[in-house]
């Protein structure tokens, strides 16, 4: 009779392990190792070929954690992993390995659970969990992990496509109890269309938002086995010409290759799970300080010339949303671009970009800002893939708002530019490429764009006609001059205003300046400034004197 004493489990793993080296699992091992596979196997509960495969990954995870280098230790040619595939799933039904659940293309890799390596190198009986009956209940998520792993295991040729697809139906056959399976089956939806849409669902769980996670071609291929298939159905899925589109469950991205083609849930599938399967997910990016909602917009008080407010003044009327539709209705009509793009030009502080705020505030549009400079990227190619992402990302907030939000390319002068010769320098590639993109965007652009800019002088011909408005920023008059002194500053008589506005040349952003070092002061020295005191922060406000303002013609 065995006793506990006469056996120990890593004893026999480390001698199974070190005769296996090379041995083809032939029968020549299973015979010079007889002994502690049978102790091993009654420890662990398997049959003789799990305990060697079990004894072999147990030693090479703590190195590798991949079954293709347990079968390169046995001399096995990759490959014939799938002749074993049924002991490897014993391993992992029993707990004894963990499937990583990492990229599909990594499905053999495993690993160990802290307790079973306490169990084993304590020598102290192991306790299994218990395997889930068929009938115990699970929810919509569980489901959704049992997908997951099949799919993994097809993946990696575990199991045949035939006994997959037969998954799939019993999957759905056997759930109809749950609100997202009979939405499935009432769409009719084929045992591909289903297993994309399922896996797209499964996507936008794992990375905990619905954001274009779900790569294509690779969920393609990972379905099919012949290439010719995959492409078929991939054009299929790019060309919106399945089920998947045509019910709008899925929305696929807008990319210049296939290959790189992403999809997500439709706003209708998101809110069908929250409402029906109590699943919430995020129907856009976690990331929404690029967000500016009209209603945490303070109002301020802006003086115009009077061409820049005549302009801003009909560009206020065509976002009243009124408005706003039937004039895209009429130009849609016309065949005529349906977007409204407005270019704010001019001197720096002159109130380009709180004009887009105010703009927004008035009309009850919220912003989606963009500094460019977030864009330009060190890496080549990273920058294009950012910018595609602002117009996607404007796209799901348009979908997801009640009024059309603004898309505001604050300081743009980066990207409107004129273009580089190509090939003089990876920079200039690099800005080339995001004003093709963003050229070929605005083509077909259907919402609300603002860009700001200091250098219009230098803007590309090709930007020139994709901005329908087109507002120049001058230095204020001097009687706008005196107007925004009295705004800022209250306590000036009408007399010092005028005589600041005569004597100083600045933007509105520059008193602006003055007027936050005068509060500064008066907190600091607990006395209002005296106009005196004004005119000396004045004068240190330019980084050179500053000229005396000319008046006359």
């Amino acid at each position: 009779m065995e006793t506990k004493e006469n056996f120990n489990a890593m004893e026999c793993i480390e001698s199974i392990y070190q005769f296996s080296k090379d041995s083809k699992l032939q029968p020549p091992l299973f015979e010079v190792v007889e002994n502690e596979i049978r102790l091993l196997s009654k420890y662990l509960q398997l049959n003789d070929i799990e305990t060697v495969l079990f004894a072999n990954a147990f030693v090479i995870c703590f190195e590798k954690s991949d079954f293709t280098q347990v079968f390169e230790y046995f001399d096995l040619a990759k490959f014939q992993v799938l002749k074993y595939r049924a002991p490897i799933e014993m391993l992992y039904s029993r707990n004894l390995l963990i499937n990583k659940n990492s990229h599909k293309k990594q499905i053999s890799a495993y690993d160990l659970s802290q307790n079973m390596i306490n169990s084993i190198s304590n020598n102290e009986v192991i306790k299994y969990a218990k395997i889930e009956e068929s009938s115990d209940e699970k929810n919509f998520v569980d489901l959704l992990e049992d997908f997951d792993k099949k799919s993994d295991q097809l993946n990696e040729g575990l199991i045949s496509p035939y006994d997959f697809r037969e998954f799939i139906s019993t999957l759905c056959e056997g759930n109809l109890d749950l609100p997202i399976f009979r939405e499935i089956k009432n769409y009719q939806l084929n045992a591909f269309e289903t297993y994309f849409f399922l896996d797209t669902i499964w996507d936008a769980i794992q990375y905990g938002d619905n954001d274009f996670h779900t790569h294509v071609q690779m969920t393609v291929n990972d379905y099919f086995t012949r290439k010719s298939q995959a492409m078929k159905f991939q054009k299929l899925i790019i060309n919106n010409e399945t089920k998947l589109s045509k019910f709008n469950l899925v929305e696929i991205s807008k990319e210049n290759f296939q290959d790189r083609s992403r999809a997500k849930l439709t706003r209708k599938v998101t809110d069908f799970l929250k409402n029906n399967e109590d699943l919430l997910i995020d129907d856009i990016s976690k990331d929404d300080s690029k967000l500016i909602r009209a209603k945490d917009i303070s109002t301020k008080k802006l003086f115009y010339n009077a061409d820049e407010n005549t302009q801003l003044q009909q560009i206020s009327n065509v976002l009243q949303d009124d408005k706003f539709k039937e004039l895209q209705r009429r130009l849609k009509e016309k065949a005529m671009p349906i977007g409204i793009t407005a270019v704010l030009h001019g001197v720096p502080g002159t109130g380009k970009t709180e004009s887009v705020y105010q703009l927004a505030k008035n009309s009850g549009r919220n912003i989606f800002k963009v500094d460019i400079s977030e864009t330009k990227s060190m890496w080549f190619g990273e920058s294009q893939k950012l910018v595609k992402k602002i117009f996607t990302e404007y796209e799901i907030m348009k979908r997801n708002e009640e009024l059309c939000p603004i898309l505001l390319f604050n300081e743009a002068d980066a990207i409107i530019g004129k273009r580089k010769s190509a090939g003089s320098s990876n920079v200039a590639d690099t800005e080339n490429a995001i004003q093709n993109i963003i050229l070929e965007e605005m083509e077909n652009f259907d919402g609300i764009l603002f860009a700001t800019t200091n250098l219009v002088e230098n803007m590309d011909a090709a930007f020139e006609r994709r901005f329908l408005f087109k507002v120049k920023f001058e230095q204020p008059s001097l009687e706008n001059s005196a107007k925004i002194w009295k705004e800022k500053l209250p306590i000036l008589s009408s007399k010092e205003s005028r005589t600041l506005a005569e004597k100083f040349q600045f933007s509105g952003g520059e008193m602006e300046n003055i007027a936050r070092k005068c509060a500064m002061q008066e907190i600091l020295h607990g006395y209002a400034l005296k106009f005196t005191d004004i005119e000396g922060l004045c004068k240190n406000e330019k980084w050179s004197s500053e000229e005396k303002r000319k008046i006359g013609f």
